[in-house]
């Protein structure tokens, strides 16, 4: 009996924990690569990302230009298989673009996960889009 406690006691440390990191990510902050050894990742990139972002955003006909054009700030978590989930939108731009910002994310392809020991790991994840209408893109 002394031997299995012994034993167990030894192996604790070694068990498998769920974990979550949160990784917020702005131009003007630096990542936290303490907590995760790879981040997560758009397939492709920054660019294939803001070219998926440009060739997928439908401004809608009923809204302003005032209503369209600037900034939305958002946190999703991007899971262990790379899906996106719990997408929220910290700070608006007008409800229209809110909408049209958490469709985009949520038909996003999957992104490839945030790694931590060489395993994937949910990663919660916070930046800014930002729109600006050039030409004339809307449904």
């Amino acid at each position: 009996m002394k031997r299995l406690f012994f034993l167990l006691l030894l192996l604790l440390p070694f068990l498998p924990k769920a974990q979550t990191v949160t990784v917020t990510k702005h131009a003007n902050t630096a990542l936290n690569f303490k907590a995760i050894d790879v981040e997560p990742q758009f397939p492709g990139g920054a660019k294939a990302f803001n070219k998926y972002l440009s060739k997928n955003v439908i401004y809608p006909v009923n809204a302003s230009s005032q209503e369209m054009n600037g900034s939305v700030t958002l946190a999703m978590a991007i899971e262990k298989d790379g899906t996106i989930t719990d997408i929220k939108i910290i700070n608006g731009l007008s409800e229209v673009m809110d909408r049209e910002t958490i469709r985009l994310m949520a038909a996003s392809p999957k992104w490839k996960p945030g790694m931590q020991r060489g395993q994937p790991i949910r990663v919660r994840y916070t930046f800014t889009i930002n729109y600006a209408l050039i030409g004339d893109k809307r449904s």
